[in-house]
C-alpha cells in the first residue's frame, strides 16, 4: 500500500511545476486487463487469511510475470524501463527466497509487524535471506500514517512513476499544435492598436 500512496504522491508533483494532470486522461494503456489481473492475485495471497506458503509463494511470483508482460505492451511508456529496472530488484529478491520478500528484521519491528511463519507473506523477515539488500530494509515506522517495508526496487518505481507523470504532461503540452492563424491575428491586432 506504501508504494501504491508514494506513486500517486509522486504523480501529483506534476501540478507544483505548473503543469495540468490533464494529459493523463488521454493516456491509451495496453493490456489494461493483466494488470487487474495481478491486482486480485496480489489481493487474494495477501488479504485472505491463511493462504498456505505453497500457494501463495508460487502466486507471489506470478503477479511478476503478469506485471512484466503489461510493462512490455507499454515499453514505449517514459519511465517503463526504469520501472523495469525497479520490478526486477524485487523479483530478484523473492524469486530468490522461493516467493516472499526478504524483509530485514530492524525494518520489520520498526513498522510493528510480528514474524509471520505459518502462512504466506508477500514480505517477510527470511532467515539466511538471499540478495537481502534488495530485499525491504527501509521502514515507515509503526504509528505513522501507512506503516510498512519497502525495497530499494520499490524506491526505483516510485521514481519512474513520478519521471513518467512529468514527462507524460510535458510532452502533451509540446505536442500541442501551434494555431498560426490565432498567432498572425495577435500580432495584426497589436500592431493596430499602436
Amino acid at each position: 500500500m506504501i508504494i501504491v500512496v508514494a506513486c500517486v504522491a509522486a504523480i501529483l508533483t506534476v501540478p507544483l511545476t505548473g503543469r495540468s494532470l490533464a494529459p493523463l486522461a488521454k493516456l491509451e494503456l495496453r493490456r489494461v486487463w493483466i494488470v487487474w489481473l495481478s491486482i486480485v492475485v496480489q489481493f487474494v495471497i495477501t488479504v485472505v487469511p491463511g493462504v498456505p506458503n505453497w500457494v501463495g509463494q508460487p502466486l507471489h511470483l506470478l503477479t511478476f510475470v503478469l506485471s512484466a508482460l503489461f510493462l512490455f505492451a507499454n515499453r514505449r511508456l517514459p519511465g517503463a524501463l526504469l520501472v523495469g529496472v525497479g520490478a526486477a530488484s524485487n523479483l530478484a529478491a523473492i524469486a530468490a527466497n522461493g516467493g516472499t520478500m526478504p524483509a530485514s528484521p530492524w525494518a520489520w519491528r520498526t513498522a510493528g509487524f510480528p514474524v509471520l511463519t505459518d502462512h504466506f507473506e508477500n514480505s517477510n523477515v527470511v532467515h539466511g535471506a538471499r540478495l537481502s539488500w534488495l530485499g525491504d530494509v527501509f521502514a515507515v515506522p509503526n504509528g505513522w500514517p501507512f506503516a510498512n517495508v519497502f525495497s530499494v526496487g520499490d524506491v526505483v518505481v516510485v521514481v519512474a512513476m513520478g519521471w513518467f507523470a512529468h514527462a507524460w504532461c510535458r510532452r502533451e503540452v509540446e505536442a500541442a499544435p501551434i494555431d498560426v492563424a490565432s498567432l498572425e491575428r495577435v500580432a495584426v491586432s497589436s500592431s493596430t492598436v499602436r
